[in-house]
């Protein structure tokens, strides 16, 4: 069985970098090493972490004098910044910048008078984090669920930037048609974008497709949901011990997408389990 991987699949840039900050201030800052969240939303990557004596913490107040914090790729609350400067901890922020745009952009578009409108899941540390930096009335709201009411002439709409481009552009459109005026501001990452384009393409070419990645991890579900909705026979696992052969059965070829923050090794030991199957 031939098995092809998607030409973006893995670590995106944004990942890469916050993830090999982590293991460097591990292994030269001389004091324990905490990040602030899970670095990124895979199992098996925290796993190595802690093995690199990595810790994670929830909230600022967790953590002990004379630890490291490292902010995770998806940003950190405003208040738990301000909480870890304001006991002199020691702080690496590895916010992916693409994260941080959004952030950036609510907190203006704020202070402009505008209505904050986010498209997201409201429970992603990513959303809740640009949520802090609002300075005004905010609403979130899931792609794909009814507009709610919201009372304002002038509303600004960003999005979590794994969002899939043509739900933001659905949403934009319908709430359009509800304000009298309304700015979009397309914060979604391009790394997302490119990973989407390249999932539906390997879908279209395959008999089946196999999506790698956290199930906790936003991009690595849209990843999937849009490869099933081309290729019905898609699976989202996190790792290779998932696979079972009989979804296979009568398949020539088997595509592999990942998400943003699935390890290049996780994805290898997925594709050589698929090779070995009979």
């Amino acid at each position: 069985m031939e098995v092809r991987i998607a030409r973006t699949a893995g670590f995106c840039w944004g990942v890469r970098r916050t993830v090999d900050r982590v293991l460097e201030v591990a292994a030269t800052c001389g004091q324990p090493v905490v990040t602030l969240g899970p670095i990124i939303h895979n199992p098996q990557a925290v796993e190595h972490m802690r093995g690199k004596g990595v810790g994670t913490v929830d909230r600022v107040a967790e953590v002990s004098d004379g630890t490291t914090i490292v902010v995770r790729t998806h940003g950190a609350l405003k208040s738990e910044m301000e909480a870890a400067r304001e006991r002199g901890l020691e702080v690496v922020d590895g916010t992916c910048p693409y994260v941080k745009y959004p952030q950036a952009m609510a907190q203006r578009l704020s202070r402009e008078g505008y209505h904050v409108v986010i498209i997201g899941d409201a429970s992603h540390a990513e959303v809740r984090g640009v949520l802090s930096y609002v300075e005004g009335p905010v609403t979130v709201i899931r792609p794909g669920s009814p507009l709610p009411e919201i009372g304002a002439k002038k509303v600004a709409v960003v999005a979590q930037t794994t969002c899939i481009g043509s739900e933001f552009a659905q949403m934009v459109g319908a709430l359009t048609l509800r304000h009298k005026e309304v700015r979009a501001v397309n914060t979604i990452c391009s790394d997302t974008d490119e990973r989407q384009a390249d999932a539906r393409q390997l879908a279209r070419e395959v008999d089946a497709v196999v999506v790698v990645g956290g199930k906790n991890s936003a991009n690595t579900r849209h990843l999937a949901e849009l490869c099933r909705g081309i290729q019905p026979r898609t699976w989202h696992v996190e790792t290779g011990d998932e696979i079972e052969p009989g979804w296979f059965e009568g398949c020539r070829v088997v595509g592999v997408s990942a998400g943003a923050s699935t390890p290049d090794w996780v994805v290898d030991g997925v594709a050589e389990r698929l090779r070995s199957l009979p």
